[in-house]
């Protein structure tokens, strides 16, 4: 039996003393399997827990296969069954696969601190388990003081994984003492937790006496805690505070993490307070992470120079611990730690974003990957895969997967590859392979069959298609590893999240470059010389409306529609690196708007408007939707380009351009079924250009502004 660790003295005392570790003889007779996909079914696992029917058997297998929402359940955690002197009696050791489903509104706080629940989570103590692709929603507002391991998976996970979860519960408290843990994890124990992510907020605004709190987990044994992410926000008391672990000791080790959340210290400097890690202890090791948050001292009391506060680490209980490659963003009198001076290289927030920073990181053993905005993205979990190569007497078989030879079986992240196989007397092979995981064991065994070679001399050789290893922001693969002269060969170019292809190109043996077909969805073909060929490709990152105009934000309703337009050529802005979206659109603006949106094609002959000038901007642009039946102009022989454009006038030049007729009818009580622009509003409601301005009107009349319309024109060609 396991006994309680939260009868241990925290901090000094846990240092000292191991949670027994026995193992568990699994239960003759066939393993537990089943599915939940209702709260009921739930909470009837939950009870099988509670009763031992799931005590040491390693090889079941929960399998959560729909969102569950909580509303109204008092939740009591998984496995919660203590004796008097304070022994647990049942708990969970099988394989909990989430499947990237929720559990919302999970709401732990009417149990929180009660004495029959001294380890506190959606599971309270964990041993042998894996827990996997789990989402966790709720709250945790303290009610009640106590000696808790708080942790939103499990309060206590002890050899054993917690992989791809997320953790998003807000944990408050203004006015109790209390004491243990909180984080995803309260406790872990000889444990790994990797791909996790959390997203709540700490706020412990009173001065507790024994308390480690941490994004990911509040206290670690020999444990690794790798590839998380902590984006809350912490404000704390707390001895022992950390972006990523509150107290890491005995051995445990944090690499490839990061925490983006605001940190606010409070007190006078009594506590350990640092971005990724509280405290760390002897043999323990943090590398390859960065605190890129705010760290607020608006709070914090102490007297500088700051001995317990760190952008890395607060506080260091010993001599032994290794930092590597660590980065933190600058805050005045803030250092990485301050015994250990180098734990960390302060950076500029803004400078955390470049392209520099994200080379510096990755040269140096961190595996970080990014999106548009600079935040870095956690790598998707792995899975086990084995490749089964036949006929079985092929000998010296080597795999080689994105041109990286790897063991059989491999741990690889669900995705697409390309592997190569090569064996004495075989014919060379190379494709592309989906990797999926499987929910029930997360393993998957590919198998493949080779045809042997004919043997004796080659008449036709083959050559060697080689692509360049420094490739950035994006991979590039190609279909084959050897062809011969003549065949064609595809490249697979597929950039990264906010990146876009810059250069790609094909060179022979004499470093000529090769003709490339585009071939679109990101495929490039070109004929094999006679020679081995080099494949090299740079990406670049792609621009926002905010980069063409300085007047564009990013969280504005038409920053895509003016990027779309300033990338398609649409506009060029009103010059000075502005777009002007409040001023008004006019009809010659419109006109020319949808004129480059058609690629700008030659009119037959000019307009004979009499206020439109031959050398004017808009000139071909109006010849041509005259020719196109777009407009007839005002009237009197004039087109009036420097008159705003209506709504109504807006939506009929996109219709007559590009639209067709509906059968729907425009449901404003201000568009009269017999108007000029009636089929165009219906049109334009049909295919979600616009759905008027609110109160049952469209606006014909309203005078549109450049941003409306070039919204209007993103929409209609987004549906085309």
């Amino acid at each position: 039996m396991k006994k309680r660790i939260g009868s241990l003295l925290l901090i000094l005392a846990l240092c000292f003393t191991l949670l027994p570790t026995a193992a568990f003889a699994e239960e003759n007779g066939q393993s537990s399997k089943i599915t939940i996909t209702t709260v009921d079914e739930l909470l009837q696992f939950a009870k099988a827990v509670d009763n031992g029917e799931y005590d040491g058997k390693a090889d079941a297998v929960v399998s959560l296969d729909a969102d569950l929402d909580l509303t109204g359940i008092a939740w009591t955690p998984i496995g919660s069954k203590f004796d008097t002197n304070g022994t647990l009696l049942h708990y969970f050791s099988g394989k909990f696969y989430g499947n990237g489903h929720t559990i919302s509104n999970l709401d732990f706080s009417e149990n929180y601190g009660k004495t029959e629940y001294p380890s506190f989570g959606f599971f309270s103590e964990v041993y042998g388990a894996e827990i996997s692709g789990l989402t966790i929603q709720g709250k945790l507002d303290v009610s009640n003081s106590g000696y808790v391991y708080f942790g939103t998976v499990a309060g206590v996970a002890a050899d054993s994984k917690i992989s791809d979860c997320v953790s998003n519960v807000s944990f408050t408290d203004t006015d109790k003492y209390i004491n243990g843990t909180a984080a995803m994890c309260g406790y872990a124990i000889d444990s790994t937790i990797e791909y996790c992510q959390n997203k709540g907020n700490f706020s412990i605004t009173k001065d507790v006496s024994s308390f480690q709190m941490g994004g990911i987990v509040g206290l670690a044994q020999n444990s690794t805690v790798q590839y998380c992410a902590n984006t809350g926000d912490m404000t704390s008391w707390t001895p022992c505070t950390g972006g990523i672990v509150g107290q890491l000791f005995q051995n445990s080790k944090i690499i490839n993490c990061y925490s983006t959340g605001k940190m606010v210290p409070l007190g006078n400097g009594t506590t350990d307070f640092g971005g990724i890690a509280g405290i760390v202890g002897a043999g323990t090791e943090i590398r390859h992470c960065y605190f890129a948050g705010e760290m607020d001292l608006s709070q914090y009391t102490a007297t500088t120079p700051y001995k317990r506060l760190g952008g890395i680490a607060g506080g260091v209980s010993s001599d032994t611990p290794v930092f590597e490659n660590n980065y933190f963003v600058e805050t005045e009198n803030v250092p990485a730690c301050f015994k250990y001076q180098d734990a960390g290289t302060e950076k500029t927030l803004d400078s955390m974003k470049t392209e520099d920073f994200f080379n510096e990181i990755t040269a140096a053993g961190g595996k970080y990957r990014f999106n548009s905005n600079g935040t870095p993205l956690l790598p998707a979990p792995k899975y086990t895969v084995s490749f089964v190569v036949t006929p079985a007497e092929l000998a010296n078989v080597v795999i080689k997967v994105n041109g990286q030879e790897v063991a059989n079986p491999v741990d690889l992240e669900a995705g697409t590859y390309q592997v190569e196989v090569s064996a004495d007397n075989c014919e060379v092979f190379n494709s592309n392979i989906t990797i999926t995981a499987d929910t029930a064991t997360h393993t998957q065994t590919i198998a493949m069959t080779y045809r042997k070679s004919s043997g004796g001399d080659d008449s036709d050789p083959t050559y060697a298609i080689e692509v360049g290893e420094d490739i950035r922001n994006g991979t590039v693969t190609a279909n084959r590893r050897y062809a011969e002269r003549g065949d064609t060969v595809t490249i697979t170019v597929k950039p990264d999240d906010g990146f876009k292809l810059d250069d790609l190109t094909v060179t022979d043996k004499n470093g000529n470059e090769l003709k490339l077909t585009d071939k679109g969805n990101g495929k490039y073909t070109f004929k094999m010389p006679a020679g081995k060929v080099t494949v090299s490709a740079t990406f670049a990152p792609e621009k926002t409306a905010a980069d063409y105009f300085a007047d564009v934000p990013a969280n504005s309703y038409y920053a895509d529609a003016v990027l779309w337009a300033a990338k398609n050529g649409i506009t060029g802005g009103i010059g000075n690196g502005l777009f002007g979206p409040n001023q008004p659109c006019t009809r010659a603006q419109i006109v020319t708007f949808l004129w480059r949106a058609a690629g700008s094609p030659e009119p037959k002959s000019m307009s004979s408007f009499s206020d439109v000038s031959a050398d004017s901007y808009y000139a071909k642009a109006v010849a041509w939707a005259v020719e196109n039946g777009i407009t007839t102009g005002t009237g009197d022989g004039k087109f009036s380009p420097d008159a705003t454009c209506t709504r109504a006038q807006s939506v009929t030049f996109l219709f007559r351009a590009i639209g067709k007729l509906v059968d729907s009818k425009a449901e404003f009580s201000d568009v009269l079924t017999d108007s000029y622009y009636a089929n165009a509003v219906a049109w334009a409601v049909e295919n979600g250009v616009t759905n008027g301005i609110g109160n049952g009107l469209f606006g014909p009349d309203n005078s549109c502004t450049r941003a409306q319309i070039v919204t209007f024109l993103f929409r209609a060609y987004q549906g085309k």
